[in-house]
């Protein structure tokens, strides 16, 4: 028993793993012994590695929040104009508003000559009937300019006239009056001006443009091009004689806004 407890056995220092390949042997250990795997240590996580630290996410962060607070001032200006322009709509269909009404009413030509050398002098006097047919708007005339055209394009003369104020279901009456004295035309205008003199009516055109404005209350509309075309003028002539008045009756007038 004594020389079974006195005989000490080696310590087994063998462990289990992957068999080692015959380069891998480490020293000490006899050749075909197992070693413990000993697995590499973790990169360090770094800046260059992983992208920007904390001070670069701060910077990036107040980069993304701009936008964003555009954003929400662009929506609040467009949801502010969508509102204003619904109630404008609404306004507008509540107040019908309606284009004025023109008319010739008279109309009278005077001291009217043609010369051979293709001047012109005459002196024209119109009356424009006026009248605002809404019933819950007001109107403002501003910087209207008034024209006299023989046929379609050529102008004879032209005009400034008074703004004025009409209120809604008003009806007033604007004088006109042309004035050339020895102003050149085209040969082929003066030829037919004498021509149609001496038939006894010539026809002359008449246009406005003014800038309109519509009004009830606090509500009012932007300014507006008004265009006004009163077109077959006809103004009858005795023989040899350089006056002439409206023949028939009105003439009504074509309105544009």
């Amino acid at each position: 028993m004594a020389s079974a407890s006195a005989t000490t056995r080696p310590e087994d220092k063998t462990v289990t793993g992957y068999p080692a390949q015959s380069s891998q042997v480490a020293a000490g250990y006899p050749a075909g012994t197992a070693y413990a795997y000993v697995a590499p240590r973790p990169t360090s996580y770094t800046a260059q590695t992983y992208g920007p630290g904390p001070a670069h996410n701060n910077n990036y962060y107040q980069r993304r929040a701009r936008p964003s607070f555009l954003c929400r001032l662009i929506i609040i200006a467009s949801a502010v104009f969508a509102i204003m322009g619904i109630v404008f709509f609404i306004a507008w269909l509540i107040l019908k508003p309606r284009l004025p009404v023109f008319r010739v009413d008279s109309a009278s030509v005077s001291q009217l000559n043609v010369t051979s050398s293709s001047e012109l002098t005459a002196t024209w006097n119109f009356t424009l009937f006026v009248r605002n047919p809404n019933t819950k708007l007001n109107l403002y005339y501003d910087r209207l300019q008034a024209s006299v055209y023989y046929g379609r394009d050529d102008i004879l003369s032209m005009t400034s006239l008074q703004p004025f104020f009409q209120p809604k279901r008003n009806e007033t009456r604007v004088l006109v009056r042309f004035s050339v004295v020895d102003e050149y035309v085209r040969e082929k205008v003066a030829t037919r001006i004498s021509d149609e003199k001496a038939i006894g009516s010539v026809g002359f055109r008449v246009r406005v443009i003014a800038l309109v404005k519509f009004r009830s209350g606090i509500w009012w509309t932007r300014q507006r091009l008004l265009r006004v075309y009163c077109d077959r003028v006809q103004i009858g002539f005795g023989s040899n004689n350089g006056t002439g008045s409206l023949t028939g009756q009105s003439v009504p007038c074509e309105v544009d806004l």
